[in-house]
């Protein structure tokens, strides 16, 4: 006996996936459909990564992000954003406001062109026009980050899923910021951290497998005062996240000397020839917090919904061979959920092109 460790929305995928093959009978027959299709694991070489280490600042607010949530946090230019892994494995989104202007926002397109498609430590992260300026620089961490795939959304779970109701970024993100009276059109293109992106055989962009460890971070200093908000990403159907939900730690710390030093060495970086000439624009919307907000994330809570399967020993051999022991370590539950959700993903896909 094997046991399937999954949440309810999940196995809600996988039960759309039994319904529409005559093969399969109950969830338990797809997992060991899954079984012996797997191919043996082939180790990766060994990746270079960074050295996480412990913040030397002083925390002035600590916030664990649990699953399918977000949060707004206030940080005074000059202020550290630390957003730091707890069990690894977990995407990110980040969207970015001013505080004094809402409609001053992140853009991660103008970041993704003037920074490249994976800005990290020395570069800055630049805001939408007509302010186009940095509003934030990234000054150390070990985090992997992407600029080129947008949030998850209700849209995406229901063209490639047929699922209507499940936790997404769009839906986590929208409740988040309305906390500080922004709406659902407010919501500009996230930046992902701690997605793993590369590029495909015919020169697209991929999602690989997260390779975050507990402890990998990445650290922001804000060039002026602004709203940052974060949330867990809400997908649990593909290897952005490793087929899970998981905590991350958000801490607001003094900045330090060498922080600004850093912050303005990534400015300057990246203005050499310098900015256009700000204008003054009239209509400012400064973001004050509603103080009678109550967190209402939507799809919540994510209840267990283990599936055992009877598996004989030919397949649980099988399951030993097809781990993945690189990521995964001895943590047969995640190895389990990854290698056969991602069969009845590409099992979904081939029903699709038949249609």
């Amino acid at each position: 006996m094997i046991t399937l460790r999954l949440n309810h929305q999940q196995h809600d995928f996988l039960q759309t996936v039994v319904d529409r093959d005559a093969h399969l009978g109950n969830v338990a027959d797809l997992v060991r459909a899954a079984l012996r299709d797997a191919p043996d694991h082939q180790p990766s070489p060994a990746t270079p990564h960074g050295r996480s280490t412990p913040s030397p600042r002083t925390a002035e607010r600590e916030h664990t992000l649990e699953p399918g949530t977000g949060k707004a946090f206030e940080v005074a230019a000059g202020q550290v954003v630390r957003i730091e892994q707890i069990e690894g494995h977990q995407c990110v989104d980040l969207n970015v406001f001013a505080r004094h202007d809402a409609r001053e926002r992140l853009h991660v397109g103008r970041t993704r062109g003037m920074q490249g498609p994976h800005p990290g430590p020395g570069d800055v992260l630049w805001s939408n026009a007509p302010w186009e300026r940095p509003i934030m620089a990234i000054v150390g961490g070990t985090a992997t980050t992407d600029t080129q795939f947008p949030f998850c959304s209700r849209l995406i779970y229901s063209a490639f899923f047929g699922l209507h109701d499940r936790t997404n970024c769009q839906e986590i993100q929208n409740e988040a910021q309305r906390e500080y009276g922004l709406g659902p059109w407010d919501i500009h293109e996230s930046l992902n951290l701690f997605m793993h992106t590369a590029t495909g055989p015919g020169g697209e962009a991929v999602i690989r497998r997260n390779r975050a460890r507990p402890g990998d971070h990445i650290e922001f200093v804000a060039l002026i005062d602004l709203l940052v908000v974060p949330n867990v990403c809400g997908d649990d159907l593909s290897n952005c996240s490793n087929f899970g939900l998981r905590p991350v730690r958000v801490t607001i710390e003094q900045g330090r000397p060498a922080d600004a030093e850093r912050a303005r060495a990534a400015y300057d970086r990246a203005v050499v020839l310098g900015l256009p000439r700000p204008r003054e624009i009239a209509g400012a919307r400064p973001l004050r917090r509603d103080s009678g907000y109550v967190a209402a994330f939507p799809h919540l809570p994510l209840r267990p919904a283990d599936v055992p399967v009877e598996a004989a020993d030919a397949l649980t051999h099988r399951f030993a061979q097809a781990r993945n022991t690189d990521l995964y370590g001895d943590d047969d539950a995640a190895a389990l959920r990854d290698l056969v959700l991602s069969w009845a993903i590409e099992r979904l896909g081939a029903f699709s092109g038949n249609d």
